[in-house]
């Protein structure tokens, strides 16, 4: 019986990392380059204009820093939805999260995902 409780217990982590594993540069977004990328860290370059949307994703934990400040809309895998406003010269420390999002202004971003 404890053999099937692990069984489903990593199969439930795998369909969770599986969910998670939404990289955003599979969709190939004008607003979004890789500017530099190692084993330990991509970083990258978020530059989206008022309007611009990005489908549902994920992110590693993640250093954001804000060259050019705006309102961002965030819509959770729930449905939820979040109005953030970046501030210019502001430094953000994130946990992983996945969303969707669309630039309520045109910002300018760093974004530094830490892979390990």
């Amino acid at each position: 019986m404890n053999r099937i409780a692990c069984a489903a217990a990593g199969c439930a982590l795998l369909a969770s990392s599986a969910v998670f594993a939404q990289d955003i540069m599979q969709f190939g977004l004008p607003q979004l380059k890789v500017a530099a990328e190692d084993a330990k860290v991509r970083v990258l370059h978020y530059t989206p204009k008022q309007g611009d949307k990005t489908p549902m994703h994920s992110h590693l934990s993640s250093v954001v820093y804000v060259i050019k400040g705006g309102r961002i809309r965030y819509t959770m895998p729930d449905g939820s939805v979040k109005v953030s406003t970046l501030k210019t010269g502001e430094t953000l420390l994130r946990p992983p999260v996945t969303h969707a999002d669309e630039a309520l202004d045109a910002v300018d971003v760093i974004i530094m995902e830490l892979k390990q």
